[in-house]
This record gives structure tokens, sequence and C-alpha cells, in this order.
């Protein structure tokens, strides 16, 4: 949050727009409600082929997406957006914590600020919390001094050590991180307590050239529908996991599950545009033969 606090409260003043797209990690959406109170609007589009420029203003200064999206992980057409920014002079940054920089290179693909939360992936242990921007010296000089430097999100010597050493064994983990997901995917695809599985190997979306095109490999992080979308269907499921622990970061040794779904949120869910049986893994580096037993017996009690 603090990369990404960074970015917002570098590059924008009062009066000014933001168009947020995809379904996009809950906090920063929290700190976009926060900069209501100092005239910065806001605007979420969570369909990714949705015709974005419907959605900008005159005073859009901003485009922000992730992609893989959060929960759903849905891809966008990051060519297609960033031209369309260009062409209003607006600019863009995104969240690239799911592709990390080895399967996505959005700079490339001509998005102006890239977010990495270091304390995923590329940390890769668990036990760091940091995040990075990465783009152009003229807007890094902007954030840096404005929204870096002034809001105080300054990374420590240790964990920056810990970033290094995680950086070190990025590819490998990765890696090994996708083949172990892949499986997974292709198994949950199967079963038939399983309604869905998100995840752009399994579920691309309309436009799987995009996919092909922006995607050079595919991270652990994944969601499932339960076909029994109840709120006492995910608890069990859940509770019945032992590989897969409770948890709500990602990107470590550690597989780990999460829901957004209690026992009072059903309406809410739906308005937002996801299932009530919604489970979110993320696939550690356990194996998959114990990951796999773990799924199976979980999903047998639904």
């Amino acid at each position: 949050m603090g990369a990404i606090g960074a970015v917002l409260g570098g590059l924008l003043r009062a009066g000014d727009h933001v168009l947020f797209v995809n379904n996009v990690y809950g906090p920063t959406l929290e700190l976009a409600r926060h900069l209501e109170r100092f005239g910065v609007e806001h605007t979420v589009v969570t369909d990714p082929a949705a015709d974005l420029e419907e959605h900008l203003r005159d005073n859009t200064a901003l485009v922000y997406v992730e992609s893989p999206g959060t929960m759903l992980m849905r891809v966008v057409d990051l060519r297609a957006l960033t031209a369309l920014a260009r062409s209003r002079g607006i600019r863009t940054a995104i969240d690239n914590t799911w592709a990390t920089p080895l399967f996505q290179k959005p700079l490339e693909l001509g998005v102006d600020l890239v977010i990495h939360s270091l304390t995923k992936y590329v940390g890769g242990h668990s036990d760091v919390t940091g995040g990075a921007v990465i783009g152009s010296a003229e807007l890094l000089r902007e954030v840096f001094y404005r929204g870096h430097q002034l809001f105080g999100a300054v990374m420590s010597a240790m964990e920056a050590s810990l970033v290094l050493r995680g950086l070190r064994t990025l590819p490998v983990r990765m890696e090994q991180h996708q083949a172990n997901a892949l499986r997974v995917v292709e198994h949950l695809q199967r079963h038939a307590a399983v309604a869905a599985v998100h995840h752009p190997y399994a579920d691309p979306g309309p436009d799987d050239a995009v996919v092909r095109a922006q995607l050079t490999g595919f991270a652990g992080l994944l969601s499932l529908e339960l076909r029994d979308g109840t709120f006492a269907s995910v608890e069990r499921f859940v509770d019945a996991l032992r590989v897969f622990r409770i948890g709500v970061s990602w990107g470590g040794y550690e597989s780990l599950v999460s829901s957004p779904v209690r026992a009072d949120n059903a309406d809410r869910l739906r308005a937002d545009g996801l299932s009530t049986g919604l489970v979110r893994l993320s696939v550690g580096l356990e194996g998959t033969d114990v990951q796999l037993d773990d799924l199976d017996r979980a999903l047998a009690v639904v």
C-alpha cells in the first residue's frame, strides 16, 4: 500500500478523477474512497471487456488497472487500454503483482507506471513487507518526492536485503508455482463439486489471444466456485483443508486459502459480480500430490 499510496498521492490533486479497471485490490479502493474527502473522484469498472471510453471524463487524470485482477483473475487488454488513455493524455498505472516482472511486462505494452507488492512472489518467503513502483525517471520523480518521501513509506535495509534474496530465486520459484497451479486447475475443472475455476490458463475470457500476447507464464493464484454456493458449504470446505492454511497474503512457499464469503454478505457479493461460493487458493510449493489430496478431502464434505 505504500507503493500504491505513493502513486495516487504523488500524482493526483483535488478535482482529478481516477478510473479503476477490473477487480482491484480492496485496500486500493478503500484509499480511493478516502481520497474523496480531498476532492479526488473515482469510478470503478469491473468488467475488463467494457467500453472504457464512456467512463472517461474531462478531469480523468489516471487509469489504474489490475491485470490479472483480484479474485477472478481476469485479464485486461493493456495495449488497447493504454492506447485509449494516451489518446486523451491520461496516465496509466497497473498493479502487476499477480504476474510478477517475469510473466508480464506492462511497460512494453504502453503502461506508464507498474506497481508490485514485493510482499508476494518477489519476496517469496512470507517474511517481508514492501512495494515497488517502476516507470520513467520523470514520473518517478513526482512519485518519489510527493508520494514517497512525504508519506514516509521507506523500506528498511533489512527488508531490502530480503527482497534481493527473493529476486535471486524468483525465476525458479515461479516456474514451480506455475507447474503446480496448472495441475491444480486441471484437476479442479474435472471435479463435480466445482462449478468454475478462475485463472487465465483455465478461464482466458472472451479474447484468448490477449492472454497469450500479454502473459508469458501463469502464477499460482486462482479461485474456484463451489457448486453448492452457500456460506455453510464454503465454511466446511475451508475448515477441512490442512495443507492449504487460511491466510490473505500469498506468494510464499505455503499454500493458502481465503474467501470473501461471509454469513451476511451474499447480496454484496452478487452486486460486485462475485459468486457466493467463491474461494481463492494460492498454490504453494509443497508438491501437487499432497495439494490435490488436501483439496479432494475438503471437497468431499461440501
